[in-house]
């Protein structure tokens, strides 16, 4: 968090806050029906294209979730911050 914090003040924002949301990141392995990022409801399966493979990535998406912890390395945060309007 800190240095996703310093990169934010390093770009010109002020009164950075990261608020933690606490939300289960491992509950995108347990979506029915679903692979990986894309939803049945999803029209066109936008995240899908272009790549020829999505269904390779799919699956390896579906591994790495299913395998491993998520909120371990990643987190959900809200990110609120201003960035000042320059002259």
């Amino acid at each position: 968090m800190d240095d996703y914090r310093a990169g934010l003040s390093a770009a010109g924002f002020e009164l950075v806050k990261i608020v933690d949301s606490g939300k289960d990141l491992n509950a995108y392995a347990k979506v029915e029906n679903q692979s990986g990022c894309c939803s049945p409801a999803m029209d066109g399966g936008a995240c899908c294209t272009p790549p020829t493979d999505a269904s390779t990535l799919h699956e390896d998406l579906s591994e790495l979730l299913n395998k491993y912890n998520v909120n371990e390395v990643a987190a959900s945060v809200q990110v609120y911050a201003i960035k000042p309007k320059t002259a």
